[in-house]
């Protein structure tokens, strides 16, 4: 039977993974879906269990408490803070809301944002992160393209894929230049709490109206099946525009019962952070030794890399190593990238040491 392309399989597609490799999914190690190694945290799970019968009542409407307990992680008003079915349910209210009949998006990135742009009626010009500046953004350059005829810019922070990132400064600089021009700006930072780095653009919410953050949990707090999302904004329109686009109850009662938990659980938050920032200075330093790839610097909990012999390609890569049940990203389907590049998250230690391992064999 002739197998199906991967490219388009989102890392949380283990089942259709397993369906066209014929794998247990439970057997398989996945570096694709960027997902805390740790996962659930026990806090979580014991909130959850100790109130299985709240469903049989609706959530808070207004979500006050899980909205203060977000207020407490990042610092931000309660009042900014909107909740929602996981990040791209945000990510597709605010642009909806807005409507950008033209928008700047920073690439190669997630798909959703283009997609959203467009089936708000709007259209959307890719911004290109360039290879020879190691996927850095060129801050100049992005202001220059900021035009008043732009009505959006979006960005991730960390960017995925390539774990590039701004720093608060960057920030800053690029937002003044932004309210000048009247242009809205969404800026994802669903990867932004593995850095080590200052990076998050939360304490400018309440300096720039035109400012719209967004986060999930999928990744950091490893609950994608929770669908738990959230934004931060100043401008109180663009909130209520939100809220009353926005279904009733989005949010699940488990998912509120989990945030109220999650967010203040700092032995969790702090065991993500530490593991995390051992393990990418580890591997950061092992893959610089492998011969065949070179590795971009990274702020988020996973790699891009490209390859440098000629006769082997990403998908041979991912093919090979799917063989013994290691799924990573082949990333020759983002914007601006190719047949050269692979994308792979930190797992544990023993695992990743098992992954540097395949990727030196398969190099050979």
């Amino acid at each position: 039977m002739k197998k199906e392309s991967h490219h388009a399989l989102h890392g949380g597609d283990l089942d259709e993974i397993s369906r066209i490799y014929g794998i247990d999914k439970n057997e398989i190690l996945n570096f694709s879906g960027n997902v805390n190694p740790l996962g659930l945290s026990s806090s979580v799970k014991k909130a959850i269990a100790e109130n299985t019968d709240k469903a049989v009542n609706y959530p808070d409407v207004s979500y006050v408490a899980l909205r203060k307990a977000i207020a407490f992680y990042t610092g931000a008003k309660s009042s900014h803070i909107v909740v929602g079915n996981g990040s791209t349910e945000l990510i597709s209210l605010f642009i909806k809301t807005v409507s950008p009949r033209k928008a700047v998006i920073v690439s190669p990135a997630y798909s959703e944002y283009l997609r959203e742009v467009e089936m708000s009626g709007g259209s959307a010009e890719l911004f290109p992160l360039k290879e020879e500046d190691d996927f850095m953004l060129d801050m100049d350059r992005l202001i220059s393209d900021i035009t008043d005829s732009i009505d959006l810019l979006v960005i991730c922070n960390p960017n995925n894929p390539t774990g590039t990132y701004m720093t608060c400064e960057q920030i800053r600089r690029l937002l003044i230049h932004c309210s000048k021009n009247n242009t809205y700006v969404m800026i994802d930072e669903t990867y932004v709490e593995f850095s080590d780095k200052e990076i998050s653009a939360v304490p400018l919410t309440g300096e720039f109206k035109n400012l719209f953050v967004v986060r999930g949990t999928s990744k950091f707090f490893a609950c994608p099946g929770l669908r738990l999302g959230y934004g931060i904004c100043s401008d109180e329109n663009i909130l209520s525009c939100i809220n009353d686009r926005k279904d009733p109850w989005s949010v699940n009662i488990f998912a509120e019962t989990g945030g109220q938990v999650m967010f203040t659980d700092s032995s969790f938050i702090n065991s993500t952070k530490e593991l995390i920032s051992s393990e990418r200075k580890r591997m950061y330093k092992e893959l610089k030794k492998l011969e065949g790839i070179y590795v971009y610097d990274t702020q988020a909990n996973f790699f891009l890399c490209r390859i440098l012999k000629e006769d082997i390609t990403s998908t041979q890569i991912f093919e090979e190593l799917i063989k013994d049940n290691i799924l990573i990203r082949d990333a020759s389907d983002f914007p601006y990238l190719g047949n050269r590049y692979l994308r792979f998250c930190i797992l544990d230690k023993k695992s990743n040491t098992l992954l540097l391992n395949s990727l030196k064999n398969c190099l050979k």
